[in-house]
């Protein structure tokens, strides 16, 4: 019995079918489509942009309000009220917004304008060689000068680093950071009868009941 397929959007996915068994396991696959039309929809989440923010303005438009009078004889959830209305008015004003960008779009630290540019190129040289308005050849040594040009500035940022070790720590020590996305320790775990383990033989018996879990009897002999 397929449960739920959840979107966050009406018209997201279409042709849903299930495709059967993957091997011994009990669980059927889904395969589904993806509409090209509301992949396209960007999103709208924007949130303050505090560097372009004029901040005189947005205290002297505060300074000009009658404090005394506006809140006189008003309690404490009528004085918030008033007082966040004109505190959303100067912010309205004097601080810009911009879309909201995730963690994901975060440039790396050898990322400099040159190369950027080289990036943008080879997406340009792709997008006009599958149009068919690029040659082969033209869209290779595009491709192949991109490359290069993120090989040298990598090359560039980390022998800086290397050289100024002992000056800046902490940019080493966050560059490395970076490269490392493994986690050292998992964090405690809930078995079966609802308790919370936190010794490693433990949650290694926790994992190993939930992975055998999704097989049937017959390939129980296998999961070993």
């Amino acid at each position: 019995m397929l449960d739920l397929i959840l979107t966050n959007k009406e018209g997201l996915v279409g042709d849903v079918k299930l495709k059967g068994s993957l091997g011994c396991s009990d669980h059927e696959m889904v395969e589904f489509r993806i509409l090209r039309a509301a992949r396209r929809v960007h999103s709208k989440l924007t949130t303050l942009d505090f560097r372009r923010a004029d901040f005189g303005l947005f205290r002297d438009l505060l300074h000009r309000i009658p404090w005394d009078k506006a809140l006189e004889g008003r309690g404490a959830q009528d004085s918030w009220l008033i007082f966040k209305g004109h505190l959303l008015q100067a912010q309205e004003r004097c601080i810009p917004t911009k879309r909201k960008s995730s963690n994901s779009t975060k440039r790396p630290p050898w990322m400099n304008k040159e190369v950027l540019g080289k990036v943008k190129q080879k997406k340009e040289a792709y997008r006009g060689w599958k149009q068919g308005q690029v040659a082969w050849e033209e869209y290779r040594e595009t491709v192949q000068a991109g490359k290069d040009q993120v090989r040298k500035a990598k090359a560039l940022i980390e022998l800086n680093l290397a050289r100024d070790v002992k000056d800046n720590k902490k940019s080493f020590s966050r560059y490395v950071s970076d490269k490392r996305r493994t986690r050292e320790n998992v964090g405690p775990l809930q078995n079966e009868t609802g308790h919370l383990v936190t010794q490693d033989m433990e949650k290694a018996e926790v994992f190993n009941d939930f992975f055998a879990s999704v097989f049937t009897s017959k390939c129980l002999s296998h999961t070993a």
